[in-house]
């Protein structure tokens, strides 16, 4: 099977294609304001370096978050349309997921932390096992200091990784700090869970965004009423 996945929930734009053997190719460009711009190209993209037709694919699996609302809009919009047109399966997994799995030979514990904006992160902690990530601490919403003391209370020994690590590295006291390189989640970590997850994918339609919080622009139209 071909897996196709789509990583917009950051401000890195992700395409990749998997197959039986391993990753095929795949496209990563960082602009966070150009997400609906830069996705259906570089599927095309990725597609032609592959040398795949878009219809031999047979799985498509999106990023569902938390991150950037309008990048998971449109990732998860465009896989929804993917995988029907195609009538295929899909399969959603989170950013924390799939930035964990990354480091999967961290051989430590593994913080994945999301930048969500508005001085908040979203972030999960991971450890690693003979059969991937497991998470040990579940998804949550936080300030980073509230993140600081919970790292502080697992020890020295957690890698904190994503670009809510990279943001508010000050803040962390003595956790380890993965690289710039990996503060976002890849397409092809998530096309290589995909395949490995196959048994699991499901309708398009139950793709769900997992935002942990209402938009900024809802947030404002709350603020502005709560003045009248």
């Amino acid at each position: 099977m071909i897996v196709l996945a789509l990583d917009t929930a950051t401000p890195q734009v992700g395409v990749a294609l998997a197959g039986p053997e391993g990753p095929l190719a795949s496209l990563h460009v960082r602009d966070a304001r150009r997400h609906g711009e830069l996705l259906a190209p570089s599927v095309e993209a990725v597609c032609r370096m592959a040398g795949i037709d878009l219809h031999e694919v047979g799985l498509i699996a999106a990023d569902v978050g938390p991150g950037l609302f309008t990048g998971l809009r449109v990732g998860l919009s465009t896989a929804k349309a993917l995988a029907s047109a195609l009538e295929v399966p899909a399969l959603g997994c989170t950013s924390t997921e799939i930035l964990a799995a990354a480091h999967a030979g961290a051989d430590r514990p593994v913080a994945a932390v999301v930048d969500i904006r508005r001085g908040e992160v979203a972030w999960a902690c991971y450890e690693p096992s003979a059969t991937g990530m497991i998470e040990v601490r579940a998804l949550e919403r936080a300030v980073p200091a509230a993140l600081a003391a919970a790292l502080a209370e697992m020890g020295d020994g957690v890698l904190a990784v994503g670009d809510g690590a990279q943001r508010y590295a000050g803040e962390l006291g003595k956790a380890a700090l993965g690289g710039a390189l990996a503060a976002h989640p890849s397409a092809a970590v998530l096309a290589g869970m995909a395949a490995a997850r196959a048994g699991q994918a499901g309708p398009a339609a139950a793709l769900s965004p997992c935002y942990l919080r209402d938009a900024d622009v809802r947030i404002g139209w709350q603020q502005a009423a709560g003045r009248g």
